[in-house]
Order: C-alpha cells, then sequence, then structure tokens
C-alpha cells in the first residue's frame, strides 16, 4: 500500500487484489465441478459436490440447480448409464434433492444385490454343488 495516499486508492487497490483472487478461485471450483469423480460413497461424493457449489455461491458465482445437478451426474462411471438415462429422460425437471436421494437408494440397492444374491442364484449354486458332490 505504499505511495497510496488516500483511503480510496487503498479501498481500489484492495479490491483488485481480492477480485483477482476470487476469479481465480471461481475458475479452481468450477474445474473441481467438472473433473470431480465419484470414487467413493455416493453421500461421500454429494457432499463434496455440495461444498464445492457452496463454495461458488459464497464467493458471488452460484450456479443453477440444473448446473449442480449435471456436476453430480457427470461423475459417475458408465456403471450409472442406465441410471442417468432414465432420470434425463424424464420431462419433469428434478430437483438436486430429488437426484440425491435417488443416488443414494440406487446405491443401496446395488450393495444389497452384491451381497445378498437372488434366490435363482442361490437355488443355482445349491443345484450345481449338489451334483459335483454326487
Amino acid at each position: 500500500m505504499v505511495d497510496l495516499h488516500t483511503t480510496h486508492l487503498i479501498w481500489d487497490k484492495l479490491n483488485f487484489y481480492y477480485a483477482s483472487h476470487t476469479c481465480a478461485k471461481v475458475r479452481q471450483f468450477k474445474l473441481h465441478l467438472k473433473s470431480h469423480k465419484c470414487d467413493r460413497s455416493i453421500s461421500t461424493y454429494i457432499l463434496d459436490i455440495k461444498r464445492v457449489v457452496d463454495s461458488l455461491a459464497a464467493t458471488s458465482s452460484p450456479i443453477s440447480s440444473e448446473d449442480h445437478i449435471d456436476a453430480i451426474l457427470d461423475g459417475f462411471s458408465e456403471e450409472y448409464d442406465n441410471f442417468i438415462t432414465s432420470i434425463t429422460l424424464q420431462l419433469d425437471p428434478y430437483t438436486v434433492e430429488d437426484i440425491e436421494s435417488l443416488l443414494l437408494v440406487q446405491e443401496d440397492r446395488s450393495k444389497n444385490m452384491f451381497l445378498d444374491p437372488s434366490p435363482a442364484q442361490t437355488n443355482l449354486a445349491s443345484t450345481n454343488w449338489f451334483h459335483s458332490s454326487s
């Protein structure tokens, strides 16, 4: 602040300094939204996305609900393609909360299907075991 002789000049300098840092942060947050991938639990992933969205809002750069939903859905692998397709084909738009809830339910379903084989699979496994031990 050397050579700044009025409070107006000091405020202008501070404003410029913090505005440039804010612009860099906004770019960093938006890049994070575009490149963030769901590689942990869905609840952790959703919280990470929400943290970035809230940070953007705090820097006076809020994003729309549609962009928030896109950021969430774009981070999923091909494993969720059918699920995402069914969501995007809906005529009535979903809220962010709807998407979050649906994804959490889908994650639970996937876990349960992996942990609890269907009766047909159980029957097939026991039939194969019976025939191979005879």
